[in-house]
């Protein structure tokens, strides 16, 4: 991955080295980019260029400015994971929408903005309905929880958000131990167990739940009753002798996700080139 330019914007250049694998990658962008969601206009351009006679194609997307969840949460506080969560069940839901599950969903591939905005990036696991998953990340994959296949429907992606959120908020990195026992004894009610005893994350208990079980039929039915969970708690935190710094960062939250569009939430993680890079239409990458 490179950071490029074309006059004076910045895009996120992406090379590919299995033909077969970025074409996949080439083809489900173009389908969101041509989305009536947030997701409209990602890709910019997918070409190929000849570098020490080797042909690689390439693709030319937004460039995405942000910060891990971690980080997010570390300067902002844990008051902010449920409306991170918010807005990524909104992006996996667009996602679901035109007929594709993420697959690979997991805190590298997420980038949060200053107010709770999120983006997903890296859509090498984004994969076609009904088909097997392209890529996972163990500890985020049901198969691994013996919690269902790898097959790509909404569930999978839901499963993934469930884990992905006890990630976050798991202090003492109990999921982490995991990948050391035996698939015998990794099973979801572990999981279920580990999210019974995090603190911040019951007031969206039932959600997550419901999306460990694979009890949901849609992201859509999740992201409505974490709406509707979201709304319960403000409005119990505002019912505390005023709206409280809780109550005030969701409203910021929420009101900043209103004002801007997601076309000018430009940017790209660790990104860093050996020398410089030209593309056929004016495309330039730097370190």
């Amino acid at each position: 991955m490179y950071l490029v330019r074309r006059a004076k914007n910045l895009y996120a250049l992406k090379i590919g080295f299995d033909p077969l694998d970025h074409q996949s990658e080439v083809n489900a962008l173009k389908t969101l980019s041509d989305s009536s969601t947030s997701f409209r206009g990602f890709l910019l351009e997918a070409d190929n260029f000849v570098w020490d006679g080797h042909d690689y194609p390439f693709c030319v997307i937004r460039y995405i400015r942000g910060k891990s969840i971690r980080e997010h949460l570390k300067q902002r506080g844990p008051d902010w994971l449920p409306l991170i969560g918010l807005h990524l069940l909104r992006k996996l839901t667009e996602l679901h929408a035109q007929g594709f599950v993420f697959g690979d969903l997991k805190p590298e591939n997420i980038l949060v903005g200053d107010y709770g905005d999120v983006e997903l990036i890296d859509f090498g696991g984004v994969t076609p309905k009904g088909r097997s998953v392209k890529q996972f990340t163990e500890v985020f994959d049901r198969g691994f929880w013996s919690g269902g296949s790898r097959t790509a429907d909404e569930a999978y992606d839901l499963f993934a958000f469930a884990v992905l959120l006890l990630n976050e908020a798991d202090r003492e990195r109990k999921l982490s131990a995991f990948k050391s026992i035996l698939p015998q004894n990794r099973n979801v009610e572990s999981l279920l167990d580990m999210l019974r005893e995090t603190p911040l994350l019951e007031p969206m208990e039932p959600v997550l739940r419901k999306a460990l079980l694979g009890q949901y039929g849609s992201s859509k039915q999740a992201w409505a009753d974490w709406r509707a969970r979201m709304g319960t708690k403000l409005a119990a935190a505002s019912g505390q002798g005023g709206p409280g710094a809780l109550a005030e960062n969701l409203l910021c939250g929420l009101a900043a996700a209103v004002r801007c569009h997601p076309v000018f939430l430009l940017a790209v993680r660790g990104l860093s080139a050996p020398g410089p890079l030209r593309g056929r239409n004016g495309w330039k990458g730097y370190g």
